[in-house]
């Protein structure tokens, strides 16, 4: 017997009621300690970090490295795009120069340098980690030569996956590569079981995704967007906020391999709704506070 839409609603809130997501650290703990960095992932990972978020750009002579502003001079003592400079001259830079803790540049002339993703990889064999793609004039194609040659020889194709705002770069990526739903796909998604009261997933899109491996969205718990209403004389707008609840993800759960990322969970009130929500993952800024959430 089909269940009807409220029940799933039911059946998922009350599975999912007492889920404990895990803590996917934030450009690997960006309110922590200088983000991106080894230094935030070793301290991401003592805080109890079960993912670690990294932001991607490539050198100029094809290294992809941790690094996230489009300009070097945000974050370290130098200045341009990161796709200006060479590895070995991005290494003269001090990621940690513009990181304070209450007006305290308590790691500058440290030595904290920008690390390439390989050294990420090897450092941490046994580490998991979410890739945003930030790089604003790499080629799809030979950024994605660049990531399998990295990632098979690491081996390290089980153990990251792949986002990015861009969707040009995620269709660029092969299917043996995990990655993250196109950001326009989620918010689709939720808009329409919010606001519409519809889920979207189709009995056949159900059936071509029990097929596949889980298929993972990312989004924020709470995000402001323009909806765009089509009238029989012409169009309006307005502007509303989108807030997960238990509706948007029992639509999201209609399909079983489906995995949700809540993004910009920093506070211990909003890690809550999504635990009772039943997320598999929070977005954090501090990994060193969200330990004590649980």
């Amino acid at each position: 017997m089909k269940l009807s839409f409220t029940a799933l609603l039911l059946l998922f809130y009350l599975q999912n009621t007492f889920a404990t997501p895990m803590i996917v650290a934030h450009r690997a703990g960006t309110a922590d300690h200088p983000e991106n960095t080894l230094h935030a992932i070793e301290m991401s990972l003592q805080n109890n970090a079960n993912v670690i978020w990294l932001s991607i750009q490539f050198t100029k002579n094809g290294i992809p490295i941790l690094y996230r502003p489009s300009d070097l001079e945000e974050l370290t003592d130098g200045h341009g795009p990161v796709s200006a400079l060479d590895w070995e001259e991005l290494q003269q830079l001090d990621a940690a120069y513009h990181f304070d803790i209450q007006g305290q540049y308590i790691y500058r002339g440290l030595g904290i340098k920008i690390p390439s993703l390989r050294q990420v990889l090897v450092s941490y064999p046994n580490a998991e980690f979410i890739l945003d793609i930030k790089s604003p004039d790499a080629d799809p194609d030979t950024m994605t030569e660049k990531f399998n040659k990295l990632l098979t020889e690491t081996n390290s194709l089980d153990r990251v996956r792949f986002y990015s705002t861009e969707k040009k770069y995620l269709a660029a990526l092969p299917k043996t590569m995990n990655k993250f739903k196109p950001r326009n796909r989620t918010r689709r998604i939720l808009a329409n079981a919010i606001m519409a009261n519809h889920c979207e997933f189709t009995k056949i899109q159900n059936e071509e995704s029990s097929k596949r491996s889980d298929e993972y969205h990312a989004f924020e718990l709470k995000r402001d967007v323009k909806i765009v209403e089509k009238f029989t004389l012409g169009k309006g707008t307005s502007r509303v906020q989108l807030i997960w609840n238990p509706q948007a993800i029992a639509c999201f759960r209609q399909n079983h391999n489906t995995k949700v990322l809540l993004i910009g969970i920093n506070s211990y009130q909003d890690y809550q709704i999504a635990k009772n929500l039943g997320v598999d993952y929070v977005m954090v800024d501090s990994p060193a506070s969200a330990k004590n959430w649980h």
